[in-house]
């Protein structure tokens, strides 16, 4: 009986971690313009520049920032975090700095001169 309800919760947590990590990971992509920092798949580009873009994003929060499953993709993808000011994230990695804006329900990539 123990066996069976250890089998069964080893199962479970697995599957949690499986669709967790297919959940959390498929969920960006990698920008080319931005130096393949991740962006939300279902983020809709509203305007794009030369240096900027800016996303319609539901999941955005001026007040909360990015939901913890993106800060989790950002690190995992080499990026650190250099520096915040207010709504205002510099992430970094190797010589190429991206300032991500984080507003209610809208994201803004800012990329460093090159």
């Amino acid at each position: 009986m123990k066996k069976t309800v250890m089998i069964t919760v080893t199962g479970i947590l697995l599957m949690g971690a499986v669709i967790f990590y297919f959940v959390t990971f498929f969920a960006y992509i990698p920008s080319d313009k931005f130096s393949s920092f991740p962006v939300p798949k279902n983020a809709k580009l509203v305007k794009g520049k030369e240096r900027v873009n800016i996303y319609d994003w539901s999941k955005a929060s001026e007040e909360n920032g990015i939901p913890s499953g993106y800060k989790l993709v950002i690190k995992s993808k080499g990026w650190k975090e250099r520096d915040r000011e207010g709504a205002s994230t510099y992430y970094e990695k190797g010589n190429k700095i991206i300032d991500l804006i984080v507003q209610t329900d809208e994201l803004t990539l800012i990329k460093d001169k090159d």
